[in-house]
């Protein structure tokens, strides 16, 4: 019984040694990502960009995620379909990459022969706003008056900046202006937009673009109007940080949490708890939803 018992196993090891060695390694080729950029419409305000991640789809199947610069293994073969969708760091938090939907797919159909390398250039992998959002420009401190009032508890005041030393510029765009507010020692800065914008709920995703930099911790957050009742709420707080930065800020818990708000006022600001002057600047709010 027990030589009966080894022969069938070892019957059944050659049969799957035999099954393994008859399988073929599928062709194989190669995709090359440097940089995500974005084109906005003259609309949408300006182009800058942080997107962090690619995803791959290759025939309505998922290839994986994968952080630029990268070289990206595919399979080889004629007529392929590739869709590349887009990621950036939720609230500023690398480790937490997100599909960014604001910005539609990119899909081509390529034939890709064994063992080659397709170099994809930063104008193939520019993305646009997805037509099916809305993209809103809240500010962008270009234009007459400021759309964002300071709350009653601001100690200073939102200005705009044209220093070159201080204002954001993006390659290719026209350096214009930037907000600025200035915190003396033990100070607080706060300011909420005039305008309440009525917002998707149940779920719905709700996105701030902002590019910012900043000496002290600033925070963003919404304040949602119900019929007796304000509740204000921050979402996310951001680090100094010494140069312009660009930031992806989901709102929709926030923005659900209160189902029952008639609309949402925007706000942001900082508090200096140091013995020295801060400085924050602000530029290209947009609200996506």
């Amino acid at each position: 019984m027990y030589n009966l018992s080894f022969f069938i196993a070892l019957f059944g090891s050659i049969v799957l040694l035999s099954s393994c060695e008859d399988e073929t390694a599928p062709a194989v080729a190669y995709l090359e990502v440097t940089e995500l950029l974005v084109a906005a419409k003259s609309n949408e305000g300006t182009s800058s960009a942080k997107l962090n991640t690619i995803w791959v789809e290759q025939n309505g199947q998922q290839i994986g995620a994968f952080s630029p610069p990268c070289r990206i293994p595919v399979y080889a073969g004629e007529n392929q379909s590739l869709r590349f969708i887009p990621g950036i760091a939720l609230n500023g938090v690398y480790s937490q990459r997100n599909q960014y939907e604001m910005l539609a797919p990119i899909e081509k159909n390529w034939t890709l022969n064994e063992g080659s390398t397709r170099v994809l250039s930063p104008e193939v992998l520019t993305f646009e706003y997805n037509p099916t959002y809305t993209v809103m420009v809240i500010e962008d401190f270009d234009g007459i008056g400021l759309n964002y009032n300071k709350t009653v508890q601001s100690d200073t005041n939102l200005l705009i900046t044209s220093d070159t030393s201080e204002v954001f510029y993006h390659p290719g765009e026209m350096p214009n202006k930037s907000g600025k507010f200035v915190l003396p020692p033990v100070t607080l800065g706060e300011f909420k937009t005039l305008q309440a914008f009525e917002l998707p709920k149940y779920g719905a995703n709700v996105w701030l673009e902002v590019n910012y930099k900043t000496d002290v911790a600033l925070t963003f957050g919404i304040t949602a109007n119900e019929v007796l009742q304000s509740a204000k709420t921050p979402v996310v707080t951001l680090f100094p940080n010494d140069q312009w930065n660009k930031v992806y800020i989901n709102l929709v818990t926030e923005v659900s949490g209160y189902p029952n708000a008639i609309d949402y006022n925007l706000f942001f600001g900082s508090i200096n708890t140091t013995d020295d002057t801060a400085m924050v600047l602000i530029d290209n709010i947009k609200l996506l939803y």
